[in-house]
Formats: structure tokens, C-alpha cells, sequence
């Protein structure tokens, strides 16, 4: 994300407030840790927040770090909407408690860093239309919302929240709408006071080959090809970017993301971005791979190998092919 002079006009009114930034720290999330760093610098080098505080949200609800007070505090939250503390469980209702709190008594907006194409399958869905605003700085519950097309009735306890891509445009049209701008087109979603419904069908009760069609039939080519790639390492984020700069000259973090969202992956106990595949996951997605495509990614792996002095390549590409 890059603020500049086509965001000072917007920005410049909000030199007066102080903003939290809360970073998601969910399993699926460090891969977003340098997107949380660009970030952070771009709003506390615009000059136009008065101070920009880190605060992390944990995959148990709870949040860690300084709330703050005044009426001129904004609060952001870096996620991808799709951890534990986003669906239902004692982490689920701790986390929309603290959430619901924030947007009855202050502005509050979500960046979500997926790709809006893959919004509707986070457990924070939104629908495009414009929202509204009585004053400048209101709280999210005084808010109202106007989808673009019929929209279910969300309940008269449920609280809209912008939903923004980490790009200038959009947070100008949020900084606009904290400034008292009347009506400004937004994506949004509601935060309900009850929990939202359960997903799709849980990966731990499909077969290998049943988590990679379900994969395929919904990735980008971009993205199914390179789980087949991945599946040549260990799954661990250091590992899994070698990979990506191998299969794609510019990578794409979206690609990446599908594979770690696409229920293929489990997080297992270790470094932030320690992945494990579902038993017989990686054997299946090896089998997609050109065997000459697949050599070259293990011979980078290989290579990375005697730098890092740690396995990379894994078990199931390491066995001999008959």
C-alpha cells in the first residue's frame, strides 16, 4: 500500500486522530506479517494520523495491547477473516464481543488482504452498496447502509463494517466517511450479536483426494498449480515462498493464500506459518506436477538447502518414482 499525494486530500483530514491498527495472528495469517509492516510504515510516515498503535488479535479472541481512549481513536484490523476467533466457539464470542464493543463507541474498519473475489467465502461476507453517515467521527452503530441490490433484513442489532482492500482508494473512501462525508460506496459486513453460521463441509471428514477437486474446482490455475509445487516441501512458510519465486517470476501472495485457506493445509505447533498437509494431500497434488517441472522445484529446494542447513524438500517428493 502506497499513500501519496492522491490520498492527502483525504488523509489530511485526519491528522487529528489516532489510529490502532489490530494484526490478526491467526494460523493462517503470518504469511501477511510484511503487508502488516508496509502498512503500519505508510500510515505512520503519511503524517496524517496523529499516532498509529500495533495491537495483536490472537486466535483466541483475545486482543493484546494499549486500547486507548478519546473520542479521536480509529481502529483498523488487518485480517484475512478466516481464523478460529472468526466462527463459532468461546473464541468466536470473545472476539465479536470486543468487535461489537469497538463499533458502538468508535469508527472501526476491517483491511482484508485476500482478494475481494474471495471475500464471500471468509466468515465476514460483504455486500457492495453505499453507507452513510450523521456526523464526522461517528461509531459504526450510527451508521446506515444502502445495498446495491435487495439485501437480506441483517436485524436492527446487527452493526455494518466497511470492509477495505489495502489499497489508497479505499481507505480514502473510509477517512472520508470518519470526516462527516454524507455517503461514500463501500463493501461491508455486519457484525450480528449472534455468532455467524458454520462453513462448508469440515476438511477432517473429506478424503485426499476429495480436499484437492474440492481445491481445484473453486482455485485460480495460478493457485492449484502451485499447491502441486508446494507439495514438493515442507510446508512452512520460508519453504513455501521458495517454492512460489520458483513456480512465479513476480508471486502473487492471493496464490499463496488459497493454498494455505484451502483446507488441504493444518497448522501444527511450531514457528508462525508451520503447516502440515492432510495425509495423503501431498502425494495427490505431486501427482498434477509435470515430472520435469517438479525436478526443477526440488533442485531449487535442494539448492536452498546447503545455505539454510535444514530439510526443504519433503518426504513425499524425496521417494523414489516408479
Amino acid at each position: 500500500m502506497t499513500i501519496g499525494t492522491d490520498t492527502d486530500t483525504a488523509l489530511n483530514s485526519a491528522s487529528g486522530y489516532r489510529l490502532r491498527l489490530v494484526f490478526d495472528a491467526g494460523p493462517t495469517m503470518p504469511m501477511w506479517r510484511p503487508l502488516l509492516r508496509k502498512l503500519r510504515q505508510s500510515l505512520a510516515q503519511s503524517g496524517h494520523f496523529q499516532s498509529v498503535t500495533v495491537s495483536v488479535l490472537m486466535a483466541d479472541g483475545t486482543v493484546r495491547g494499549r486500547e486507548g481512549a478519546g473520542d479521536r481513536l480509529v481502529t483498523l484490523v488487518l485480517s484475512d477473516c478466516s481464523g478460529p476467533q472468526w466462527y463459532p466457539g468461546p473464541a468466536g464470542e470473545r472476539w465479536y464481543g470486543t468487535l461489537g464493543a469497538w463499533a458502538r463507541v468508535r469508527p472501526v474498519a476491517v483491511v482484508q488482504p485476500l482478494p475481494e473475489r474471495m471475500w464471500q467465502r471468509t466468515a465476514l461476507p460483504v455486500m457492495p452498496g453505499l453507507i452513510h453517515t450523521p456526523a464526522a467521527t461517528a461509531a459504526n452503530s450510527e451508521l446506515s447502509f444502502t445495498a446495491y441490490d435487495n439485501a437480506p433484513d441483517m436485524g436492527a442489532d446487527s452493526i455494518p463494517v466497511p470492509v477495505l482492500e489495502p489499497a489508497s482508494p479505499w481507505l480514502d473512501n473510509w477517512l472520508a466517511l470518519i470526516d462527516g462525508r454524507a455517503e461514500v460506496p463501500a463493501a461491508v459486513a455486519f457484525v450480528p450479536p449472534a455468532l455467524p453460521a458454520e462453513g462448508a463441509t469440515s476438511p477432517t471428514t473429506l478424503t485426499a483426494e476429495e480436499l484437492v477437486l474440492r481445491f481445484r474446482a473453486t482455485a485460480s490455475p495460478e493457485a492449484f498449480r502451485l499447491a502441486g509445487h508446494l507439495a514438493a516441501g515442507v510446508p512452512q512458510l520460508p519453504a513455501m515462498h521458495i517454492v512460489h519465486s520458483s513456480v512465479e517470476t513476480t508471486p502473487c501472495p492471493s496464490h499463496l493464500a488459497e493454498v494455505i485457506l484451502s483446507g488441504m493445509l493444518r497448522a501444527v505447533p511450531g514457528s508462525p506459518g508451520s503447516y502440515a498437509f492432510r495425509k495423503g494431500v501431498a502425494s495427490v497434488l505431486l501427482r498434477t506436477v509435470p515430472r520435469s517441472s517438479l525436478a526443477r522445484t526440488v533442485a531449487r529446494l535442494r539448492e536452498a538447502e546447503s545455505s539454510t542447513r535444514r530439510a526443504l524438500v519433503s518426504e513425499e517428493a524425496s521417494r523414489p518414482t516408479g
